[in-house]
């Protein structure tokens, strides 16, 4: 299977010749997931561990229920495309994002989900987005008629309103990346080319948000609010976005470096982890203000991870490699044999892990890892 399934959400660059030479996305959008016994086999791109149990989803718009027992059961997902990032904000409450801008949603605890956007409505979104700024701006020239940094402003945004018809005319193809809530009713998606979108009533509506210092338009592969209620973003090209009024102003951005940062992992302690490509390890103790690098004994793709419960830390990345620490800080690596990415990792009890990615799902006791790492 072409490696391009695995994860755009963490392998951005990769993903978007799948997305351009995909099926015909309305059919993907309309068609639910298809009931498969191999499932549990079949790529896996996101975990979430809700308690004693764990949510997975990946390709072909696979949601996973794995109970406390070790049975798997297969979630009624109403569309069948690559999916990308899961976050439950409570036991009931969860969304999941993907391909063709989809996000789908969960109020049963990841039985049942329901569409509640697309691709095509976020053109409409862009669109009018796009011709609201370009509005503003005619009326703003027209009062300033001799600003010569106006009228490029102006210029800037009607390319904007082109390109935003253009994306209408190509269809729905705008992989969201991942998806965060603050609580039932706020939460964050962002994806390719600089998406950002917000809501405000659990997903019933949402908008997008074009404050982001972000002209370039870089991918952006993964959002993170804070118990101070900081909002992070991170993507394409080092960039870590930061706002503290929930995205309707941003800070300027920093850049910690080339490599793209894939996830961000808020640990107990309050720091932040920041994870990339070539093994990018950033760690924040401010909210984000300022990072520092950690060292990484591979210099590997790393692509999520979790804090398990007694504090250590365990990260996913490319090769087959897990990353481990008992602080936070230093971290040894462990490879499986079959050298396939490790997308994520869940914590299914005290004594074993979940790892995913794209040959599914595996269990691991933790005494294994950690009587092979280097």
């Amino acid at each position: 299977m072409n490696i391009l399934i695995l994860r755009s959400a963490f392998a951005l660059a990769l993903s978007f010749s799948l997305a351009a030479q995909a099926q015909p996305a309305p059919d993907r959008l309309q068609r639910p997931s298809p009931a498969s016994p191999m499932a549990g086999r079949s790529p896996l791109t996101a975990i979430q561990t809700l308690g004693n149990r764990q949510v997975m989803v990946g390709d072909s718009g696979h949601i996973l229920l794995r109970t406390v027992d070790g049975n798997l059961r297969q979630a009624n997902v109403p569309v069948d495309l690559l999916l990308t990032a899961v976050y439950f904000v409570n036991d009931q409450q969860g969304w999941a994002v993907g391909h063709d801008g989809v996000i789908v949603h969960s109020d049963d605890g990841g039985l049942n989900w329901k569409k509640q956007l697309d691709g095509n409505d976020i053109n409409a979104l862009i669109s009018e987005s796009a011709e609201r700024e370009a509005n503003r701006l005619r009326q703003d020239l027209l009062e300033h008629p001799q600003d010569a940094a106006r009228a490029t402003a102006l210029d800037n945004a009607l390319f904007a309103v082109a390109d935003a018809k253009a994306a209408h005319e190509g269809g729905p193809a705008r992989p969201l990346l991942d998806v965060w809530f603050r609580d039932a009713l706020q939460g964050w998606a962002v994806g390719s080319y600089g998406m950002l979108l917000a809501t405000t009533d659990g997903g019933q509506s949402w908008h997008y948000q074009s404050g982001l210092d972000n002209p370039d338009r870089l991918h952006l592969n993964t959002v993170l609010g804070l118990a101070d209620g900081t909002l992070l973003v991170a993507g394409e090209g080092g960039q870590v976005y930061r706002s503290l009024d929930n995205g309707m102003h941003w800070q300027a951005s920093i850049t910690l470096g080339p490599e793209s940062f894939y996830k961000l992992l808020a640990l107990k302690n309050g720091e932040i982890l920041a994870m990339g490509f070539g093994g990018a390890l950033f760690a924040s103790d401010d909210s984000g203000t300022s990072w520092q690098p950690l060292s990484n004994p591979v210099k590997v793709a790393v692509y999520g991870g979790q804090q398990l419960s007694d504090g250590s830390v365990l990260l996913a990345g490319q090769g087959g490699v897990v990353l481990y620490s008992d602080d936070g800080e230093h971290f040894k690596a462990w490879r499986s044999r079959s050298k396939f990415p490790w997308l994520g990792v869940g914590q299914v009890s005290s004594t074993q892990v979940a790892l995913i990615g794209s040959s599914g799902l595996q269990i691991l006791p933790l005494i294994e890892l950690k009587e092979h790492l280097q």
